[in-house]
């Protein structure tokens, strides 16, 4: 596990990270800086009419807060409204290669924007902006304002993607597994029945019929090499 290294995951909504949580939380735990940055508010994260999204907001915003304090990760919110982040493609690509230049990762992790049937338009969004900006930000014409800013060029040793379907590398979370746990239980608006969580997971490895074990893998795609490790 690589320590005392800076990782940034890209995600498009509060709660995005759940399912890479005990990843983050070994990270974490390894003594490696994590930067949470979400892309959304979560404002139409509800399918109850009488919630409006500024009420859905505030309430996922405070989840969102309690699972960074969990984890132990700095938060950053990139300020769209949650579905929108197609219809803003270039304005968060540029500021995702502004995080990316501001806190220059050595590792960063995103959704797979290529993963097959995905329909959250968000989620391939902030993933191909985020992919793009690890590759691209060491180019000094992408954005040449940022050198105003102070913020120079900055090449991502390590990306890794997921949520995908063609993963490379797999990740043991048996020792994190309580913190992903009490991870999801921040999201109490999203995940209604936080002590049943891991009787769902369970059931839905059963009917893949993938081992059980398997509740204790998180896995991703890399798309550069792997030098640091995770």
């Amino acid at each position: 596990m690589i320590a005392g290294k800076t990782v940034v995951v890209f995600t498009a909504h509060p709660d995005d990270e759940v399912g890479v949580a005990g990843t983050l939380a070994k990270i974490r735990r390894a003594g490696n800086r994590l930067v949470l940055a979400v892309a959304t508010d979560g404002s139409k994260g509800t399918h109850d009419p009488g919630v409006s999204p500024a009420a859905m907001a505030r309430i996922r915003t405070r989840e969102m807060e309690a699972a960074a304090q969990v984890l132990g990760a700095e938060l950053v919110w990139l300020g769209y409204a949650d579905g929108t982040l197609e219809h803003h493609r270039e304005a968060l690509r540029e500021r995702v290669f502004q995080l990316v230049r501001r806190y220059r990762p050595d590792l960063l992790l995103t959704f797979d924007p290529w993963r097959r049937w995905e329909p959250h338009a968000d989620h391939r969004t902030i993933g191909m902006a985020a992919f793009e900006a690890a590759y691209l930000a060491d180019g000094c014409w992408y954005y040449p304002e940022h050198l105003d800013q102070g913020l120079d060029p900055h090449f991502t040793p390590e990306t890794y993607l997921f949520y995908g379907e063609d993963p490379d590398v797999t990740v043991d979370i048996e020792a994190t597994f309580a913190t992903k746990l009490e991870v999801a239980a921040c999201h109490a608006s999203q995940i209604p029945d936080p002590g049943a969580q891991e009787i769902r997971w369970r059931e839905r490895l059963r009917r893949a019929g993938r081992p059980e074990t398997d509740l204790y893998r998180e896995y991703f795609h890399t798309m550069r090499g792997t030098e640091l490790g995770i």
